[in-house]
């Protein structure tokens, strides 16, 4: 009983400092081993110092990078969600998210400001590095349709765009409410605010907002 209760203790601990998403993926052994992707949010004043360390840890996991951006734009979210570099990374195996986020260097590396860290086993579609883009992060309520979510996100073929990423998602690090994750592309920010201010486009997001829970819409390019 004595050890059980230790056991239990620990794991509770775990969960505290690692978070329960990186819990959930350490302990799933189908996602541990399957390819898997990172939606990296970050606010730093040292962009690049960051990124030169950090690079170093996905060289070491036979990371890739596969989009980089920065913020133009918060369209919906808190103050504390207008981040200023977004990347989007792809590990060859969810272990390697693990070993990652675990060792002492990206702990040391983040010690003064933690990054917020989405994963998901599911891909991205291809991502054009002069596309501009919105990302969109909400959190679905228990029993809420990502029908309705999709149906906005599809939408934007009415200007150009195109939804190329609807999944769900789970919190590794950081304090965030999402759980799912969407990526509209637009072939320029003109195509972009054009449906952001489509007199629809406002309706929908409104009815959005009124059924799920926390959100923030992010408005990104390439670079």
């Amino acid at each position: 009983l004595s050890f059980l209760c230790l056991l239990v203790g620990a794991g509770a601990l775990l969960a505290w400092w690692a978070g329960a998403g990186m819990i959930s993926l350490a302990l799933d052994g189908e996602r541990r081993g399957a390819p898997y992707y990172v939606v990296h949010l970050l606010e730093t004043d040292d962009p690049a110092g960051y990124f030169s360390s950090f690079g170093g840890l996905l060289r070491e996991e036979e990371a890739q990078m596969l989009w980089r951006g920065s913020l133009q734009a918060l369209h919906a979210g808190r103050t504390e969600d207008e981040v200023g570099d977004v990347a989007i990374i792809e590990f060859g195996a969810g272990s390697s998210v693990v070993r990652m986020l675990t060792s002492s260097a990206y702990r040391q590396l983040t010690a003064d400001g933690e990054p917020i860290l989405l994963g998901t086993a599911s891909p991205p579609g291809p991502i054009a590095h002069d596309e501009s883009l919105i990302l969109w992060l909400v959190e679905v309520a228990e029993g809420g349709e990502v029908a309705q979510l999709e149906a906005l996100g599809n939408s934007a073929a009415r200007f150009q765009g195109q939804l190329i990423w609807s999944a769900p998602i789970d919190v590794l690090d950081g304090q965030r409410a999402w759980n799912h994750v969407l990526l509209i592309a637009f072939p320029d920010e003109q195509a972009l605010s054009a449906w952001m201010t489509a007199p629809k486009t406002s309706t929908d997001r409104a009815l959005v907002r009124r059924q799920h829970g926390s959100e923030a819409m992010l408005e990104l390019q390439s670079g």
